[in-house]
């Protein structure tokens, strides 16, 4: 039998803020008003930010951390944390600012689209170690997803013949659940003719749903990324599990 081992990769370099970025970060305001906490996460390489403590602290900023309900240690984000409830502590919301550690905007972007149902979405400050960068992220970053996600939960409403997502990947198998959706959508109460199919794959390819034509609305239930970074890029709608169960309430909270 196969034994997986999973050891966390560290980044070996020094982590800590530039002297322009401690500077920015001391005297920046959100909504006219100075920062005077942020909630702190990190990609698992750059999670040893002991010296980003010390200087936040040198500056009057207290910091906030929690542990994301996937992850095995506290700080540590995924790229699937993109709900409000992805995290054990509401912190986003109990802090004037997020500061986000790593590389790249797969992970910061999570922590934007957590922030979908509230009214007092919190800008995403980037600072990245390894090219000394710092950066923002707010909600025009992702106003276009937003969008697109709010028309495919409507046309996911009025479509008739739907497709459901199924990856057997440990991790994202969900096939329980769509099981569950496709009884919903075809129930007397709820289907009013509705018809579900249910696709089961390895690896899920979005560019071959244009095989698909006759389904006229797709349900993802992979890794809900899926279901937000790629839905820009397909003529068909797709939504997320989540919002698939109670598609209404979804629109109601992101209204």
């Amino acid at each position: 039998m196969t034994q997986l081992i999973f050891i966390d990769s560290k980044y070996e370099g020094e982590i800590e803020l530039s002297k322009k970025a401690l500077d920015y970060l001391k005297n920046l305001k959100v909504e006219n008003k100075r920062i005077n906490s942020v909630a702190l996460f990190a990609s698992v390489q750059f999670t040893k930010i002991g010296k980003i403590l010390d200087q936040l602290k040198s500056v009057d900023i207290e910091y906030r951390i929690t542990k994301a309900k996937r992850t095995s240690a506290p700080l540590q984000i995924l790229g699937c944390d993109c709900y409000n409830d992805s995290f054990k502590d509401n912190i986003v919301q109990e802090s004037d600012a997020v500061l986000y550690i790593g590389d790249g905007l797969f992970h910061p972007k999570a922590l934007l689209l957590a922030q979908l149902k509230s009214k007092n979405i919190k800008p995403i400050i980037i600072w990245d170690p390894m090219l000394q960068k710092l950066s923002i992220l707010d909600k025009k970053d992702i106003q276009q997803q937003v969008n697109k996600t709010k028309a495919n939960i409507k046309r996911y409403i009025n479509a008739r013949k739907i497709g459901i997502l199924v990856t057997i990947k440990p991790g994202q198998q969900y096939l329980n659940s769509a099981l569950r959706l496709k009884s919903l959508i075809e129930s007397e109460t709820q289907g009013h003719g509705k018809k579900a199919f249910i696709f089961i794959d390895d690896t899920l390819d979005i560019r071959a749903l244009e095989n698909y034509p006759f389904i006229e609305a797709w349900v993802n239930t992979a890794c809900p990324r899926i279901g937000t970074d790629d839905i820009t890029t397909i003529r068909q709608p797709m939504i997320n599990l989540r919002e698939a169960f109670n598609p209404i309430k979804a629109l109601e909270e992101m209204d």
